[in-house]
């Protein structure tokens, strides 16, 4: 059977260029199914699709002729943007749980690189996702966001085809077909296990992977930056992931005080609310992440900054974050349905209190609020589990692994 490579694009302006990627995979033997996201305002394809507009707009209950009306008189595409993503998503997704979709490509500048990402974005991990875009080359994070879409920039506006515009759409037909193509990683019957780490704490996420995976599970990291948690909680929902040990929740920190590895609101909750074996500690809890001095809170602007390059600035968090972060965190963790504990080190919780400034970052008493904070909030089952060692001891990890295998044990029971 042929496979399937959906192409969308706003057809109005793309379709010339469209369908010289159509012809590309079509040689190459790949069936080719077209949705268009144009208004039909400024052109007329030059060639049918198999999802005109009025057909997308008509799978999100309306019309073109009504989303159009929606943004008259105003320069707001919002809401014709907002249908025809809706109606395609639901069209992709049919075609996906059919088996009539195996990867998916675009083409298009700002406005079609929104819609077709958020197009993409309603479609699985696994799914090969290529956008060819004249935007690729900015901050990409709203449109990838915590899916796997491969971004390449057109270099030249993708405005009719020359040597420079068909030099980049041969290779996003020759990338989105090679991943087609590609045989997909076959799922281990292991058990797989997401540990969260920053780049203060990979020293222990590798000891605590390898332990685990001596004892026979599967392990995968993400990297905690805030689209790294986001990326993980998806998965678990997915059903993806069997267990978890949230050793770096700076995300949950970042969040409640605008710094850069912002893992949104519902950070720290989806590993309780599949009933997962959860294990939580504090990790790179003792300092907030800010991309620049200036997005650094008024007030915080008295405490010493720590900059790590240019775009990496540090600050040391103290006793008021902790016991909001305490209360927090509590408040997630209670609602969890599986067995779930608090691993906590009280020798420190990154590489800040060592490599970093010792006077400024060790800072016991504002460590031991949220210990107490979270002992005094967390429900009886809940164990905290304190050990006198600094989160990167290598007998931290090794009790880690020790006191998850025991949470996955429980679970089993």
């Amino acid at each position: 059977m042929k496979k399937t490579i959906v192409l969308i694009a706003s057809m109005d302006t793309k379709s010339e260029e469209s369908k010289f990627v159509k012809d590309l995979l079509e040689d190459k033997g790949f069936k080719v199914v077209t949705v268009d996201l144009g208004t039909g305002l400024r052109g007329r394809p030059i060639f049918a699709s198999d999802y005109p507009a009025e057909e997308v707009a008509g799978a999100a209950g309306t019309t073109i002729a009504e989303v159009l009306a929606m943004g008259k008189g105003t320069q707001d595409d919002t809401a014709f943007m907002g249908r025809m993503i809706e109606g395609a998503s639901i069209i992709v997704s049919r075609l996906y749980g059919e088996d009539k979709l195996h990867g998916i490509l675009s083409l298009g500048g700002t406005a079609g690189t929104h819609m077709a990402t958020a197009v993409m974005r309603s479609l699985p991990f696994g799914i090969p996702k290529v956008m060819v875009s004249t935007a690729a080359s900015g901050d990409v994070r709203n449109w990838v966001g915590t899916k796997d879409i491969v971004m390449i920039p057109s270099i030249a506006d993708i405005v009719g085809l020359n040597w420079i515009t068909k030099g980049s759409l041969r290779k996003a037909a020759g990338a989105v077909g090679g991943m087609v193509l590609a045989e997909e990683e076959p799922r281990s019957e292991k058990p797989l296990i997401a540990i969260t780490t920053l780049g203060g704490t990979t020293v222990t996420a590798m000891r605590f992977k390898k332990r685990l995976e001596e004892k026979g599970f599967e392990v995968v990291v993400f990297h905690a930056i805030g689209i790294g948690g986001k990326t993980m909680e998806e998965l678990i929902s997915e059903g993806r992931i069997q267990g978890v040990f949230d050793m770096s929740t700076n995300e949950v920190i970042d969040h409640l005080y605008g710094g850069m590895t912002d893992g949104g609101p519902n950070r720290l909750e989806m590993a309780g609310k599949m009933g997962l074996p959860y294990l939580v500690a504090p990790g790179n809890l003792d300092h907030l992440i800010y991309n620049s001095k200036e997005r650094i809170p008024e007030q915080f602007r008295d405490r010493k900054v720590f900059s790590h390059g240019t775009s990496i600035h540090i600050i040391r968090s103290r006793k008021t974050e902790m016991e909001k972060l305490g209360n927090t965190i509590a408040e997630k963790l209670n609602r969890a349905k599986g067995p779930t504990s608090v691993i906590f080190p009280l020798r420190g919780f990154s590489f800040a209190n060592i490599h970093v400034d010792r006077e400024e970052f060790d800072d016991p008493e504002s460590d031991y609020l949220l210990l107490d904070t979270l002992k005094k909030n967390l429900r009886s089952n809940i164990k905290v589990i304190e050990c006198d060692l600094h989160i990167n001891d290598e007998e931290f990890a090794y009790q880690a692994a020790e006191i998850y295998m025991n949470l996955y044990a429980e679970k089993g029971k």
